[in-house]
């Protein structure tokens, strides 16, 4: 079995929602259990916010899943965590910063200092700092935001682009002075959803030294439903590796099988964890060689950590 990094899982909301029903939190047999059974390793625990959600909040799921990671796991901090024959391993990261609606340097700190290493400033809502797919398309990254990537690239918190608008986008990459990642985003060439990510936002992604997540949900794979599967993620990332090369590629699932609240369910053959081998012999099927294949699954991933933590 190939290992794989999952640059996306939104584990940190769904902590909060079994928090707030009362029950026990089970990270360890919800989420660590079920992440081996597809020989995910390495794992993004993202702490996922709408827009609404206060400071307070942010503070409350950030601090939940950071305890769960370090009860039960390894947490990568720093290229030293990053250990290629160690035990399964979480980068905290946050998804949507509308909580940070003032005294911007402390809390992206306050994030830091809990555990944070990756962030985006926005989900598909615009707030003080960005705007996302929701918002005013004229409207782009705020002199709040602007401030709020200086924080970052200072501290070396990764700029997640996943959600952004056009506008928004192209403001983090004329702004930021460190290289950026879109965690879970595919190709708008071969499906044409706003979430996915034009060939030129490719390239400036690549050409920043930055890295790009395959994303497994089905309406960012192809508006046909037959082609709603691991081979057409595949061939996502078959066309990114044409453009600027496989090394640019890395896996962002966003599995969201296991999250209580969403009444909608994915039926493909690739839409939890346990199927990430999928998508491995998918790759192997379109082309990529062995080592190309270990470099997607994880390498890449892990060598961008290592230079911009």
């Amino acid at each position: 079995m190939t290992r794989i990094f999952d640059l996306h899982a939104d584990i940190g909301r769904e902590l909060m929602e079994q928090k707030s029903k009362g029950e026990g939190i089970s990270f360890a047999d919800r989420h660590m259990k079920r992440l081996a059974a597809g020989g995910i390793q390495y794992s993004a625990a993202a702490c996922f916010f709408t827009g609404p959600e206060t400071w307070h909040e942010m503070k409350e799921m950030i601090s939940l899943t950071a305890e769960q990671i370090q009860s039960h796991a390894g947490m990568i901090l720093s290229p030293d965590d990053l250990k290629e024959d160690g035990d399964m391993a979480f980068l905290l990261t946050v998804e949507g910063m509308c909580g940070i609606n003032a005294h911007i340097r402390k809390r992206i700190t306050w994030m830091y200092e809990k555990g944070v290493r990756m962030a985006s400033l926005t989900w598909n809502d615009f707030n003080l700092l960005a705007t996302g797919l929701g918002g005013d398309p004229a409207r782009g990254l705020s002199e709040e935001g602007r401030r709020a990537v200086k924080t970052m690239n200072s501290l070396h918190m990764i700029i997640d682009v996943s959600h952004a608008n056009e506008h928004t986008f192209w403001d983090l990459i004329n702004t930021s002075k460190r290289p950026l990642v879109a965690s879970h985003s595919n190709c708008r060439k071969l499906c044409p959803h706003p979430r996915n990510l034009t060939d030129e936002q490719i390239i400036a992604l690549a050409e920043k030294g930055g890295l790009i997540g395959m994303n497994s949900y089905s309406r960012f794979l192809s508006e046909d439903a037959e082609n709603q599967n691991a081979a057409m993620l595949a061939k996502h990332a078959a066309h990114i590796a044409d453009i600027v090369g496989h090394t640019h590629v890395a896996c962002g699932f966003d599995f969201m099988d296991f999250i209580h609240f969403l009444k909608e369910k994915e039926e493909t053959d690739i839409c939890n964890a346990s199927m990430a081998q999928n998508f491995i012999e998918a790759l192997r099927r379109e082309g990529f060689s062995e080592e190309e294949t270990e470099d997607i699954a994880w390498r890449n991933a892990f060598r961008f950590l290592k230079d911009n933590l």
